[in-house]
């Protein structure tokens, strides 16, 4: 038999009770569920399994694991555990991997081979409904409790599970929160408030946890409205610390939100009406007279726990007869505390059971009065402080270290942030990994560590306590500093998934880095300092608003900090000027902002910032309707980036030809950007897409769709703009940038509303209303209103006062400075006017639309304008006004190539001759503007003009051109 035919008939995946193991996938699935398992841990399953009932080595797992690198036997029995624990192999439950002592392991479940798989629940394929995290440990004496929450969440919408630090609050939830997936439509999702420290965030962390990215500066009210119809079950998990803005969220989601109903873990109550307050006790222990054998202590959940963990931490534990008294004094005295019971478990191998009772004697009585509080937060704080105590100098000082980080945190970060040889660090690391002091995520990229909430919150007490705080605090600001530059210097290097990978996890860091740092004025430098260096994060992950609030604060130290005239000045300035031109408007700040980033960046030779700053300032002129000025900035921004940074160039042309798109270069602007092929969307794919970052705030990509869109539609190719405004938005979806996606919902809304595809154009609007007020973008808020309400004037039973509305959304143009297509936006106003017969106040807006394209050089539009004042003035009588409106309005759409409106003006100009019987010259008129048009038959505009032209009878001599 040859190797090839032996490939093909290997087996692809291997079944073995409820688990189905996919070695070329690296996938472990528990039914049609994928299961989350560590890279090395996987690879010591599929050596086992590939070989069931055979004795595999420590040796042979270790190099199957670890290939090309020495490591130590614990590494091996981490995994070990781990592994057991994901399978639930373990005491009274299905067995699979047996130990050979002193030999090694050997899978002993029977596995059977596959030749074939094919797994059709992808999470890439299918909507996630929930986020909770696959189960990895069983749940011990907490059916009844977990029975009982759910059963109150048929009756009652708030539902709190209080108890001690530790006592398996989250546990109960979670399982309770598993049995409800399914009852909800909108799905179950958990925040996990552990890691927040700012109680004003607690809406954001909500938002975050259920697919809903804000940066709003009124995140609950947002978060409210998001979901007032939704029909959702959210666990806030570990509200203690913040507990009265958790008290807030809850009680305004449940008055806002009829279908939403919220499970709360906590210390404390959250004291809010309607809740239902379930505390939860201990696990279950033997009376303190009993003096139970092993089989009788099992039966005990408190007992299983003990004894589930201690054989993790010493492989050939059992409860025995002898030891089964003090096992249940254990777990008695830690008062049936999952965490503590826990960590006692983790000291096993040093001391044996008995010897734990002593070490625990001896702590308590040193403790006694120590600290007040109910008795099972003193009895938790004990055995954290006992378990502290048993640490090597070494380790406690890398504990209370480490308990700065906000997550996740690798070997290195730690060596870093205790000042410890890496070496050292690793070695402390893995002890007190061991210990279950720390949380380990074990993947094919090695270990990355986070600590237990309740133990991070103890270790930073004692980092406190022992005075290091500040110098552990700056040597994490130094830490994240590094690391955010280093990032900056990869930026343009590594793929933009990637990076943000590697990158994104700084973010909790970042922020937590830059409240210290404004606690002391002496650290004004390295906020500001943090601040740049935290400027590409913040436009990767869109946190737009959250970068302006950081940067104006920052920019309001810059003179006392001694760096004005600096480059931190010229990028915070730069920055500053360009969020807030998106979040809050065409301000004098912002433009002011712009110019003095410009400045510093002439005197100091930054050619990257300077072109960057002209680019802004294009923009910002574009926005504010100044097109003449924008077009000789954005021209002067290309000529540098052509001659300097090559890199800029494409930015450069689409800046450049949105402005030029303004002042009537229509043709000119479609060619250009039609040829270049590589950035057809339908070409590119999200490798492709993850190749290049969002350099200048917004998506280049998007930007370069958006403005073609325009030029496709007004130069005739209705069919073709509405493909590429969908695609935009497709396309915009996959970037997760959220500026950019709303950018491009602005850009599309128009294109569908000119074609009449008025139920795409209110999805649309409503997607961009969602993202403009959920991400605080004020300048996007006046586009959603203002279609939104011409939308509605559009129906025919619109009411009268629907006008209103368009009106409002003008006024809020003005308000926020965004005058880009303003006489556009005045010319619709106008003929809505008009259709009321409110001639008088058309003919005022109208003569305002045209005053300001002409004054602006608003070419573009030029000739709607002229078309919507012959209206005016047919409607007042002035017919021959009318006509002359009209041809000048079709010469001027001939000579800017804007065909979509010479068929508007050609359709009304027809219409007018046809009443004056006029026959043969509204035919001659329409018909050749509408022979230009290959497609778009069944959009609004050549739908009118076909009927048109089926009214008109045809000459004898056949059609005249």
């Amino acid at each position: 038999m040859t190797d090839d035919s032996l490939a093909e008939r290997a087996p692809t995946s291997f079944s073995f009770g409820p688990f189905t193991l996919v070695p070329n996938r690296q996938l472990l699935l528990q039914g049609e569920v994928p299961v989350r398992i560590g890279g090395r841990a996987l690879d010591i399953l599929t050596a086992l399994v590939e070989r069931p009932g055979e004795v595999l080595s420590k040796r042979e797992l270790m190099v199957r694991a670890w290939p090309s690198i020495n490591v130590d036997d614990s590494n091996l029995k981490v995994n070990m555990a781990a592994l057991r624990r994901v399978l639930g192999d373990g005491p009274g439950a299905a067995e699979y991997i047996a130990t050979v002592t002193g030999r090694g392991y050997r899978f002993i479940a029977l596995v059977q081979p596959r030749a074939a798989f094919v797994y059709q629940s992808d999470s890439w394929s299918t909507p996630r409904s929930n986020n909770l995290p696959i189960a990895s440990t069983r749940i011990f004496g907490r059916r009844e409790a977990i029975d009982t929450i759910r059963q109150d969440l048929d009756k009652s919408r708030l539902v709190s599970i209080v108890g001690a630090g530790g006592i398996g609050k989250t546990t109960v939830a979670l399982a309770a929160a598993e049995h409800a997936l399914g009852s909800f439509k909108d799905g179950v999702w958990l925040v996990d408030l552990a890691l927040l420290r700012d109680p004003t965030l607690a809406a954001n962390a909500i938002a975050t946890a259920i697919g809903l990215a804000m940066h709003s500066a009124d995140a609950l009210a947002t978060l409210r409205e998001h979901l007032r119809d939704r029909e959702m079950l959210i666990v806030l998990d570990s509200c203690e610390h913040i507990i009265e803005a958790a008290a807030q969220c809850a009680d305004l989601i449940l008055a806002g939100a009829a279908g939403v109903k919220i499970v709360v873990t906590s210390r404390e109550p959250l004291r809010v009406k309607g809740e239902r307050v379930r505390r939860l006790p201990g696990l279950g222990t033997p009376a303190p007279s009993a003096q139970p054998g092993a089989v009788e202590a099992l039966t005990y959940p408190a007992i299983q726990l003990f004894v589930e963990r201690a054989t993790e931490s010493l492989e050939h534990f059992e409860l025995t007869d002898a030891d089964a008294p003090a096992a249940a004094e254990l777990c008695r005295r830690l008062d049936g505390v999952a965490l503590a019971i826990e960590l006692a478990a983790a000291r096993i191998n040093p001391f044996g059971v008995g010897g734990l009772i002593g070490q625990l004697d001896d702590r308590f009585r040193l403790l006694v009065g120590r600290r007040a509080g109910p008795a099972r937060h003193r009895t938790l704080m004990e055995t954290l402080d006992w378990s502290y105590s048993l640490l090597t100098e070494r380790e406690a000082a890398l504990l209370r270290a480490v308990s700065v980080f906000a997550g996740v945190f690798s070997v290195d970060d730690a060596s870093a942030i205790s000042n410890m040889a890496l070496a050292d660090a690793t070695d402390a690391l893995a002890e007190l990994a061991a210990k279950s002091l720390l949380a380990t995520d074990l993947n094919a990229d090695g270990t990355a560590y986070r600590l237990l909430e309740t133990m991070r919150a103890y270790s930073l007490e004692q980092l406190r306590a022992s005075g290091e705080d500040p110098a552990v605090r700056h040597r994490h600001a130094k830490h994240v500093l590094k690391a955010l530059e280093r990032g900056a210097d990869e930026w343009t290097q590594r793929p933009a998934g990637e990076w943000g990978i590697t990158y994104g996890r700084l973010i909790d860091d970042l922020r937590g880095a830059l409240v210290w740092a404004g606690q002391d004025t002496a650290n004004r430098q390295l906020r500001i300092r943090l601040t740049v260096a935290g400027l590409l994060l913040w436009n990767h992950l869109s946190l737009t608003e959250e970068c302006r609030v950081h940067v104006s604060q920052a920019v309001d130290e810059l003179v006392s900090a001694g760096l004005a005239g600096t480059s931190f000045e010229m990028q915070l300035k730069a920055w500053l000027g360009g969020a807030t031109m998106f979040t809050k408007g065409l301000l004098p700040s912002a433009i002011g902002a712009m110019r003095r980033a410009l400045e510093i960046a002439v005197e100091i030779g930054d050619i990257d910032c300077h072109v960057r700053c002209l680019r802004l300032i294009g923009v910002f002129q574009l926005f504010n309707g100044e097109n003449d000025a924008a077009v000789r900035t954005l021209e002067e921004f290309a000529s540098i980036a052509a001659a300097e940074v090559p890199s800029a160039v494409l930015e450069a042309e689409v800046a450049l030809g949105i402005g030029e798109l303004f002042v009537g270069r229509l043709q000119d602007v479609r060619g250009r950007f039609e040829r270049r092929q590589e950035l057809n969307l339908r070409d590119i794919s999200d490798a492709q897409r993850l190749r290049h970052h969002v350099r200048y705030l917004s998506d280049r990509i998007v930007d370069v769709t958006n403005l073609l869109s325009h030029a496709q539609w007004l130069t005739g190719s209705p069919h073709t703009a509405l493909n590429t405004a969908r695609a935009t938005v497709e396309y915009a979806l996959r970037t997760r940038h959220h500026l950019s996606l709303c950018n491009a919902l602005s850009w599309v809304c128009p294109v569908f509303y000119w074609t009449g595809r008025h139920e795409e154009c209110a999805r649309y609007v409503a997607m961009l209303d969602d993202q403009a007020n959920r991400h605080g973008f004020d300048v996007r808020r006046p586009v959603a209103m203002f279609y939104r309400a011409a939308l509605r004037c559009a129906q025919e039973d619109a009411a009268t006062d629907e006008i209103e509305h368009v009106e409002r959304a003008i006024e809020e143009f003005h308000a926020t400075g965004h005058l880009a297509r303003l006489p556009y936006y005045l010319g619709v106003l106008a003929e809505l006017q008009v259709r009321q017969g409110r001639l008088r106040e058309a003919g005022i807006t109208i003569g305002a639309a045209l005053d300001r394209a002409d004054a602006k050089n608003d070419r573009w539009c030029a000739p709607e304008l002229l078309r919507v004042h012959a209206a005016i003035l047919s409607a007042e009588g002035k017919i021959d006004d009318a006509q002359a409106a009209l041809l000048t309005s079709i010469e001027l759409a001939r000579e800017t190539r804007a065909l979509s409106w010479r068929l508007r003006a050609a359709s009304d100009l027809a219409r007018l001759w046809h009443a004056a019987s006029r026959l043969q010259d509204a035919r001659n008129v329409l018909l050749p503007v509408f022979s230009e048009f290959t497609e778009g038959a069944d959009t609004h505009d050549l739908q009118v003009a076909a009927a048109l032209l089926a009214s008109l009878p045809r000459p004898r001599g056949g059609e005249i051109a």
